[in-house]
């Protein structure tokens, strides 16, 4: 593998980004609301092995106090290659200067950033928008 890595987003194929999303059963997300959700995001990443996007991650936040590690994906078959771990730090340096840094981990990737370093919280809430995100967190 060559894994490159890029925080530009003048030349990335949004309808490969919506189907990552697929990949991870994160649901249907189109291409043009993917591509306004990056645009307006603080800081992105995102890695290639030879050319072909395999992953992202990106942040948003409020500017001064809170940043959110949001949206992290590899294609499952390059998981467990460092590449999640390589976005995830970027991500953390970029947000540095943030008060408090924050993710929601998917259900049953939890160790992941545990590994990292992330300490587990217990009274974050969600409030659901589908009958889906009340049984993933709970």
């Amino acid at each position: 593998m060559d894994i490159t890595y890029t925080s530009e987003i003048n030349d990335i194929d949004w309808n490969e980004v919506s189907s990552i999303f697929g990949t991870v059963d994160w649901g249907d997300r189109p291409a043009d609301l993917v591509e306004s959700a990056f645009k307006k995001s603080s800081f992105v990443r995102f890695a290639f092995d030879q050319g072909k996007l395999i992953g992202f991650g990106r942040t948003v936040d409020d500017g001064e106090f809170y940043g959110w590690v949001v949206d992290l994906i590899i294609k499952p078959e390059y998981q467990g290659n460092g590449i999640g771990t390589h976005i995830v730090k970027a991500l953390e340096k970029d947000l540095e200067s943030y008060v408090t840094t924050m993710l929601t981990a998917a259900p049953g990737k939890s160790g992941f950033y545990e590994k990292l370093g992330w300490v587990k919280q217990t009274a974050s809430y969600i409030w659901p928008r589908t009958k889906g995100q009340s049984q993933s967190f709970t």
